[in-house]
């Protein structure tokens, strides 16, 4: 039942629409356009005083003529001559035209001929496709938001405006039904708007125009469209006080408009609200400042500077602007469209009026036309391209000034390459990612999701989803089945953009719609699918190491040792982790620790104060030098300072120099490698060694000798370790927590392709020997590189 009231409904409306258009389309075609305004002389005759160029009197009559009878009557007392001041649906026509000698000629003109080619796009073509257009718009509204009054209204003016440029060729025929169709509809339109704009705005809580005033503007549109049905169905003649009652009308009112909209624009401009009005003001003002300043104005004056059907073609753009705000919810980015559009005007301009210039000089010329269309292609031909070759120059000077945002997504781009160069885990990625996003786009949320594509059902699974709404959910299942890196994805709500792809499975960031309401535009979307490209190469590293790590967790479970190359690969990350920690604890915490002691110290000096407050601040004076010595100390032992470019003697020299005077133990060192160059991951290998032996040394064996051998043989490097401390029995030694660092030595020596050997027994110290070929070698297949230099950050 519902659903044949509403077919009732459309057919109720569709029928005398239909009827309506018809009936026009059949004035435009069968009745030719005379296009002459006449005057009564003194003498009460019918003189000619205007031609419309596009018109069938154009060349047939001339100004001056005296008609004496239209359609076999007298000329003055034909009805539209006495009403209108035309001579619109003559068939025949019987002038006297005077000589230049002053004689006089008596013509008979039949008005006949078919419409041209033009004529009827222009006025045929063009408006039934434009009313279409808006017949479509005003059925998509009405099914998607039919109990929206705000709909309802937005419907009423997409048609009145459909229906004033169809019926804009009739009405100038002097066709009485077009006359009125185009009264009622002109004066209706900016009532419309304006009401729109007060119920959409209402979701806002922004009030656009009172109730009193709406009502105003009804009553006013009404007598304005009364005075043109009066007019067309009565003997009074009013066609001039017709036409300025309806172009004053609409004037004011869209300047009124324009004025409200400025008002509310200024009022939000720092608001949420700042980007509707602004896309609403640049909308209106896009669409009829054209008609304003280009016909209805001058024709008030009745010097229109261009036809009322090209000038209207831009009050379509008011339709469509609106048509999308309410089906999409969303907006233009306004200022993206607009510092567009000012930098090329401005950069347009000169080579304009360069080839204006020469294009006047060239057809000044009298003689060879076709010489002159080719002068004329040649120059314009070569003024284009010396501009876009120069528009390279002006772009690096001028493009910063016009279009600043571009060099915040430049920017934006260079710090997020070296942020995610840093990332070592795929939830830091995803923190820097959003923590990017935010700080260049006005987004309200932003969820990751995973697109996971199962072989054996051939579907797409897709987790992630608590915090969407579900037609996203199904859109992202409908649309996204193949996505590429970079890929952004139109949703109902918002985006999704593709920044991952490892196997079967997607990553996918789902980024809400921007606070201002606007759609992304195309500078914004080409900086998402660059970072995207960017997510995605990170993304597929840190999946092939897991990858890696897991290949490495099977293998050990299915080994009994594991690969040097892999010790290599582990303390060379844990040198560089060590590294990065001593260099933030040095610039950041150490120097803190120093400014603080100096405004300490400072202060302790430039004021006089008790001994007793003196003496506290003494001590905590030399508490921060003593955390100031354990931060320096510790930064050292992280990352022995010139460890390779000291070498490796030199840089024990200088640990066991520390050490003696930190511990009650001596040090004596024999070696022969004084020339002898070690590789990095090598002397780090030794170094930390020594270190761990040292602090085992000071901490448990309780030793007062230590005697270190350090010598090449051969091929091989030798090293030994013996102190006189307590010992430990060997047969209990395991590679336990309590022994991490005898089991740390362990792997480093094997990380080298070395051996390791310990004797100690109770009381009688502890030795070590080890021995490790200069280059590395790969054992059992396992691989590995000679040097590690290329795992190093």
């Amino acid at each position: 039942m519902p659903r044949l009231r509403t077919k009732l409904k459309l057919i109720i409306f569709l029928l005398p629409l239909l009827l309506l258009v018809l009936y026009l389309s059949n004035v435009v075609l069968n009745q030719q356009k005379i296009g002459v305004s006449v005057r009564i002389s003194d003498l009460g005759q019918v003189v000619v005083a205007e031609i419309d160029g596009d018109s069938w009197a154009n060349g047939q009559l001339q100004q001056g003529d005296i008609l004496t009878a239209i359609n076999g009557e007298a000329a003055a007392d034909y009805e539209l001559v006495q009403k209108y001041k035309v001579i619109e649906r003559a068939e025949t026509l019987d002038v006297i035209r005077k000589g230049n000698e002053g004689e006089a000629a008596r013509l008979h003109f039949i008005v006949e001929g078919r419409i041209s080619n033009w004529s009827l796009i222009l006025h045929l073509v063009f408006p039934s496709v434009s009313l279409l257009l808006f017949l479509v718009f005003s059925f998509q509204v009405y099914y998607r938001q039919k109990h929206d009054r705000a709909a309802n209204i937005l419907i009423l003016f997409f048609l009145s405006t459909g229906l004033s440029y169809f019926s804009s060729t009739a009405s100038g025929l002097v066709d009485p039904v077009g006359r009125i169709t185009l009264g009622w509809s002109f004066s209706l339109l900016p009532v419309f708007f304006a009401h729109f704009m007060r119920e959409y705005l209402a979701r806002y809580k922004e009030d656009f125009i009172s109730l009193i005033c709406l009502r105003v503007l009804y009553f006013m549109a009404c007598v304005a469209g009364s005075i043109v049905t009066l007019s067309a169905l009565t003997d009074y003649s009013m066609l001039l006080m017709e036409s300025k009652v309806l172009l004053v009308f609409f004037s004011s009112t869209n300047v009124w408009i324009v004025c409200k909209l400025i008002a509310k624009y200024y009022k939000h401009r720092t608001g949420e609200l700042q980007v509707l009005f602004k896309f609403t003001l640049t909308g209106h003002v896009l669409a009829f400042l054209p008609f304003l300043l280009f016909y209805s104005v001058p024709e008030l004056w009745g010097v229109p500077v261009v036809p009322a059907e090209i000038s209207a073609v831009f009050l379509f753009a008011i339709p469509v602007v609106y048509f999308y705000l309410f089906m999409t919810r969303r907006l233009f980015d306004i200022d993206f469209v607009l510092n567009r559009f000012l930098y090329y005007t401005a950069i347009s301009f000169i080579p304009a009026v360069l080839i204006i210039g020469l294009m006047v000089g060239i057809l000044k010329q009298s003689q060879y036309t076709w010489l002159k269309w080719v002068q004329i292609f040649l120059v314009v031909y070569f003024i284009l391209t010396v501009f876009l070759f120069a528009k390279e120059f002006i772009d690096f000077r001028l493009r910063r000034s016009f279009l600043k945002e571009s060099y915040n997504f430049q920017g934006s781009i260079e710090r997020f390459s070296k942020q995610v160069s840093r990332v070592m885990k795929i939830s830091d990625l995803e923190q820097v990612l959003v923590r990017e996003i935010r700080a260049i786009l006005p987004v309200r949320e932003l969820v990751f999701l995973k697109l996971t594509y199962d072989q054996e059902t051939g579907y797409h699974s897709l987790t992630g989803t608590e915090r969407l709404k579900p037609e996203i959910v199904r859109s992202l299942q409908e649309r996204a089945l193949h996505p590429a890196v970079g890929e952004l994805i139109a949703l109902p709500q918002g985006v999704g953009l593709v920044i991952g792809h490892y196997r079967m499975t997607h990553e996918l960031l789902w980024i809400d719609d921007k606070d201002n309401h606007t759609s992304l535009n195309l500078d914004e979307r080409t900086w998402l699918q660059t970072v995207a490209h960017y997510c995605g190469i990170v993304y597929e590293n840190l999946y092939l190491i897991e990858g890696l790590i897991e290949d490495l967790e099977a293998q050990m479970k299915d080994q009994q040792d594991v690969p040097s190359w892999v010790l290599r690969l582990i303390f060379t990350l844990s040198e560089n982790e060590r590294r990065r920690l001593a260099a933030d604890l040095h610039d950041a915490a150490l120097q803190d620790q120093l400014i603080w002691y100096r405004k300490l110290e400072a202060l302790m000096l430039d004021y006089p104060m008790k001994d007793e407050l003196w003496k506290q601040l003494e001590l905590i004076k030399e508490g921060l030098l003593d955390v100031i010595h354990q931060i320096r100390q510790t930064c050292n032992e992280l990352r022995p300072p010139l460890l390779n470019e000291m070498g490796l003697i030199e840089a024990l020299e200088q640990l066991f120099a520390e050490e003696r005077l930190r511990s009650n133990y001596s040090i004596s060192l024999q070696t022969n490698m004084t020339s002898i160059e070690l590789n990095d991951s090598q002397i780090l290998a030794v170094y930390r060694i020594v270190q761990e032996l040292l602090r085992n040394a000071g901490k448990h064996a309780q030793a007062t000798d230590i005697q270190i051998e350090l010598e090449q043989r051969g091929e091989q490097v030798f090293f030994h370790y013996k102190d006189n401390g307590r010992g430990l029995e060997l047969s209990k030694l395991q590679d336990s927590f309590r022994h991490m660092g005898i089991s740390g030595i362990k792997e480093r020596v094997r990380s080298l392709d070395g051996e390791v050997s310990f004797f100690s027994e109770l009381n009688k110290g502890f030795e070590v020997r080890l021995m490790f070929p200069l280059v590395p070698t790969s054992r059992n297949g396992e691989g590995g590189d000679s040097d590690d230099h290329h795992l190093a950050g």
